[in-house]
């Protein structure tokens, strides 16, 4: 069973403290959190050396570097439990370490065969393809969930204007409204797709801290959308 998360006012002080230098506050931090990350990573399809590696270069990363590089605990602002914010970082590098490993294993695929080799080089093999991981699965399904909760109304104003590309004056001709009401209609359906979206994420993953900007972004990046 994973432990709860703590108090974002809490975790912002403990926060504090690792970035004043504390090695105690950050050994104490790594010791809370770092067997729930683990266990996060391990749910979404990491296996266990991937989750370690995460991790270790996350903690490695949570205080200053002589590269003058910003840490990482620094961009923890205590809007949410730092449990699940530190496991949104985690479920990201871990997303974005695989898909380096497989663009490089792509690269050196189309290397070989540029080279008129069969095949690519001795002991190197395709390396799955993240598709069907947690993640990406359960940003898919929330957004869909949430689609499916608007009225065949609302579905299709949303298809008009962001799928065909209609203008908001089309649609008033269309529907024989008028702009403000059209205006209104779809703001309405867009806050209720990301009320609904998120709601479907707490339930099906109450780990994943996410806000609507987090969803879009992380859409984005892996190339998730509705048709």
């Amino acid at each position: 069973m994973i432990k709860s998360a703590g108090e974002p006012a809490d975790d912002l002080l403990q926060v504090q403290q690792c970035l004043r230098g504390d090695a105690a506050a950050l050994a104490a931090l790594r010791a809370r959190l770092d067997g729930v990350l683990k266990a996060i990573l391990r749910s979404r399809g990491a296996s266990l050396t991937e989750a370690e590696d995460t991790l270790a270069d996350l903690w490695g990363d949570c205080v200053p570097k002589d590269d003058e590089r910003a840490a990482l605990l620094e961009k923890y602002r205590g809007n949410c439990p730092l449990q699940g914010w530190l496991a949104m970082v985690a479920t990201n590098r871990w997303y974005d370490a695989k898909r380096r490993e497989i663009r490089g294993v792509e690269i050196t695929r189309q290397a070989a065969e540029m080279l008129g080799a069969s095949h690519a080089p001795e002991g190197e093999t395709r390396a799955e393809a993240p598709a069907d991981n947690a993640l990406m699965e359960l940003l898919k399904d929330s957004l869909k969930a949430a689609f499916l909760a608007c009225g065949p109304r609302e579905m299709v104003m949303l298809r008009l204007v962001f799928l065909h590309g209609l203008t908001q004056r089309v649609i008033v001709r269309m529907l024989g409204w008028n702009e403000t009401r059209v205006s209104r209609a779809l703001s309405a359906a867009m806050q209720q797709i990301e009320k609904k979206a998120l709601q479907e994420v707490r339930r099906r993953d109450p780990w994943l801290e996410l806000t609507w900007g987090d969803f879009l972004e992380l859409c984005e990046t892996r190339q998730i959308g509705f048709s």
